[in-house]
C-alpha cells in the first residue's frame, strides 16, 4: 500500500507567552502512517491533541520538531520545513480539510462556495456547478438556498455546505475534523458514504469522528492520542 502520509518523531510544544513563557508539551515523538484508501481515526478525551495533530498535517500549526512527510505528486515533502508556496501548492492539490465550522463568505452563495476550489483546479464552470450542486442535494441543502450566502443558515446546514466543500475535490488526502457533530443520523450516514467512496478511489483519510458509530463505520484504525496504541 502507498504510503500518503510519514509523521516520524513529531513534537509539539505551546509556548503561553503571556503566562511567564510557560511551556505547554501537546505531544512527543509521534509517529504514525497513513496509507491510500485507508482512514484513520484520532480518539482521545479533550485536550489529547487530536486537532493539533491534525492541524499540523494541515501546516496550520509548525512542530516543534519531527517530520512530516506528504505524497504530493509522487514526491514525498516534509510540510513542516516546506517553504509557504509549496504548502499553499500542497493544499491546493494534494490535501482537503474539512473543518468543524463553515468560514462564511459574504455576499458568495452556498452554490459557489462549494464549487470555488474545484472550478481553480479545472476551470471547467459548468462542470463544477453541476458537481456542486450534486453534493448539495445529495446533503440535503434544499435547491431554493443554493443561491444564497449561508451566513443565515442553520449550524447544521452550514456544516453540510463545508462538507460539500471539502468533497467537491477528489483529494489524495482528506482531513476531517469532526465533520458529523452538528448532524443528524440520516445526514450522518450521507457524510460515512461519502468517506467511503473517497476511499475506495484511493483517498487516505485522518479524521476526528466524537460520534461512536461513524468512527466504527469508518475508521481502519484508531489512534489513541494519550497511548498511541494502535486498536482495531
Amino acid at each position: 500500500m502507498t504510503v500518503m502520509i510519514d509523521v516520524q518523531n513529531v513534537c509539539k510544544n505551546f509556548v503561553l507567552h503571556n503566562q511567564n513563557g510557560i511551556t505547554i508539551s501537546v505531544f512527543e515523538n509521534l509517529s504514525l502512517q497513513v496509507h491510500a484508501g485507508e482512514c484513520v481515526a484520532l480518539y482521545g478525551q479533550s485536550g489529547a491533541g487530536k486537532s493539533t495533530l491534525l492541524r499540523s498535517l494541515y501546516a496550520n500549526y509548525k512542530t516543534t520538531s519531527g517530520t512530516i512527510d506528504i505524497r504530493h505528486r509522487d514526491q514525498m515533502i516534509d510540510i513542516v520545513s516546506a517553504p509557504p508556496r509549496k504548502v499553499l501548492e500542497m493544499r491546493k492539490h494534494t490535501i482537503g480539510y474539512v473543518s468543524q465550522f463553515l468560514r462564511v463568505i459574504p455576499r458568495v452563495s452556498a452554490l459557489n462556495i462549494v464549487a470555488e476550489t474545484r472550478k481553480e483546479l479545472t476551470g471547467n464552470t459548468e462542470e463544477t456547478l453541476k458537481r456542486a450542486g450534486t453534493l448539495l442535494k445529495r446533503l440535503n441543502i434544499p435547491e431554493r438556498l443554493w443561491n444564497l450566502a449561508p451566513a443565515t443558515f442553520s449550524g447544521g446546514e452550514q456544516q453540510r455546505v463545508n462538507i460539500a466543500r471539502g468533497f467537491a475535490v477528489e483529494y489524495p488526502i482528506l482531513l476531517l475534523d469532526e465533520p458529523t457533530a452538528s448532524l443528524d443520523a440520516a445526514n450522518r450516514q450521507i457524510v460515512v458514504e461519502l468517506i467511503e467512496e473517497a476511499k475506495a478511489n484511493g483517498t487516505a483519510v485522518v479524521g476526528i469522528f466524537h460520534d461512536d458509530e461513524v468512527r466504527k463505520a469508518v475508521a481502519d484504525r484508531v489512534i489513541d492520542m494519550q497511548s498511541m496504541e494502535h486498536a482495531a
